[in-house]
């Protein structure tokens, strides 16, 4: 191993560009690659010349060496590529690295920290507690509005949940009527939608509707129908926009009819957990139903897949 560090040293004395020579100490092609760039661009690629840096991690340092930062107090393989990036620009606006230099913290973590300084609010705190990035941007997000989530967030609510509260405390509707754990930030959302619309929101504040049917009787009220005759957790979201449209007339028993492989597209995203009154139009095809559904399923966005209003 020393032999092998002795001949990494002299080639960067070197200033070896001979692809093969640094393959043969150990690096793979793309780490060799950032090598010959930096020696290229006349730095010193001792700071990442070492097999424990991947490709990704020698090109964020190589180009904040290029750009005249001083990586060396992050010129770690502890710290990935995007932990580097984050580092170089507290670096480049002058935050002491003391507040950021932590390996255990994600990128998305010193992010936020650096992003509050704007605000000069000290997020570091909870980031020694371990509280997610996502976390943290809705701390900072509430200092911007002056805000104050200190206690939810030590309360355990989660970036979803805590995003709703904001919400509602910007929008000034009374959030303790969905400050429970149990319910989830889409929860959350129909329930602070509905305040912020001036509707009765008793009738789908009790645990055991989805949010995809919250929604539903959500937009009944709004519309000014009777929703008792569905507002009822046993009936899925897709009945219950169907008994929404007849109850407000927007039903046409001649056009709103779905075929068995439509159908079953809806049946697979109710099985799945998605919320499949975002696609239960029978206006969409069943291969536009499946392409919505697995996009749900995985998470993805919607931009593009939804032709219909959800109304």
């Amino acid at each position: 191993m020393q032999n092998v560090n002795d001949e990494i040293i002299k080639n960067i004395d070197n200033k070896t560009q001979d692809r093969r020579v640094w393959m043969s100490l150990g690096f793979d092609e793309l780490q060799t690659m950032e090598i010959i760039r930096g020696i290229e661009n006349g730095i010193d690629v001792s700071l990442y010349c070492t097999p424990d840096f991947n490709a990704a991690q020698m090109k964020s340092l190589r180009i904040g060496v290029e750009e005249g930062l001083d990586v060396s107090r992050f010129a770690d393989p502890e710290y990935d590529n995007m932990q580097i990036d984050e580092l170089k620009e507290a670096e480049r606006i002058g935050i002491d690295l003391d507040e950021v230099c932590n390996p255990k913290f994600s990128h998305s973590v010193m992010r936020e920290i650096r992003l509050a300084k704007k605000y000069n609010f000290d997020m570091t705190r909870y980031a020694r507690k371990g509280y997610s990035g996502e976390v943290l941007r809705q701390l900072r997000l509430a200092r911007k509005e002056d805000i104050d989530l200190t206690f939810f967030v030590e309360d355990n609510y989660d970036e979803y949940q805590l995003n709703e509260i904001r919400l509602g405390i910007h929008s000034c509707v009374d959030i303790t009527q969905y400050l429970l754990h149990e319910y989830t930030g889409e929860q959350m959302e129909q329930i602070r939608l509905g305040l912020e619309n001036g509707v009765d929101v008793s009738y789908y504040t009790m645990i055991g509707f989805s949010s995809g049917q919250m929604h539903q009787i959500r937009l009944g009220l709004e519309e000014g129908i009777d929703v008792s005759s569905y507002a009822d957790p046993f009936i899925d979201a897709v009945a219950m926009k169907q008994a929404r449209h007849r109850l407000s007339d927007k039903w046409d028993d001649d056009k709103q009819t779905l075929d068995e492989l439509q159908s079953q597209e809806i049946l697979m995203g109710l099985s799945s957990g998605v919320d499949v009154s975002l696609y239960a139009d029978p206006r969409y095809t069943y291969k536009e139903m499946e392409t919505i559904r697995l996009a749900l399923e995985r998470g993805s966005n919607l931009d593009g897949l939804l032709k219909y209003s959800v109304g």
